[in-house]
């Protein structure tokens, strides 16, 4: 096993404590006493809850906040969006591939102006309900199930020298859910796995 980080994987990839430290300034004596004071409070991981169930999906297409570094195509943004999913000059894709994301963008405008117009006639608490409940409820379970796939404590990390397509797709894990896995959420959960390696 090498290093607790996958150079190039786009999910809950963690940082090495170095990084973390260097980013935030951070002495590291400063971080473990803090580390310790909070990580159990539960008003801090309500909060961390929050945010990551209501905002993570998003941060995520905004920001790619969980890739690692060497996920990129080419070098990493500095700018507002530059490694989105939203902006079709985005580090993430291809030349080839910009008209493809700027068609998903204009759908996602054209879905955002439905709703406004929607709002209008109905009422903004109408589509919140209606639209944006079952949004969020989607948005917890995707970023639930996701958080679940690749985060086991068993599942290897690998540096730039082990890491390979194959140990990457593997780098995850299927979690049963039973009936509710195979009727509510169509085995989503139960072959995540094989969703690595044929997507």
């Amino acid at each position: 096993m090498y290093a607790n980080n996958l150079t190039k994987d786009h999910n809950y990839v963690p940082p090495l404590v170095e990084e973390y430290l260097a980013n935030r300034n951070i002495d590291p004596k400063q971080l473990q006493d803090a580390d310790e004071v909070t990580q159990d409070a539960p008003i801090i991981v309500f909060l961390r809850l929050t945010v990551h169930q209501v905002l993570g999906l998003l941060i995520y297409f905004a920001t790619n906040v969980t890739a690692a570094k060497g996920s990129f195509l080419r070098p990493e943004s500095k700018y507002f969006l530059g490694n989105s999913h939203v902006l079709p000059t985005s580090t993430l894709f291809r030349p080839d591939e910009a008209p493809l994301i700027l068609i998903s963008d204009i759908g996602i405008a054209m879905m955002l102006y439905c709703l406004y117009q929607a709002s209008l006639s109905y009422g903004f608490g109408m589509i919140a309900l209606l639209y944006g409940q079952p949004y969020m409820w989607c948005n917890h379970w995707i970023v639930a199930i996701t958080y679940l796939h690749h985060t086991h404590t068993e599942l290897p990390k690998y540096g730039q020298e082990g890491w390979t397509f194959l140990n990457g797709a593997l780098a995850t894990i299927d979690r049963k859910r039973g009936w509710i896995g195979k009727h509510l959420f169509h085995n989503i959960c139960d072959y995540h796995v094989i969703h690595h390696l044929f997507p």
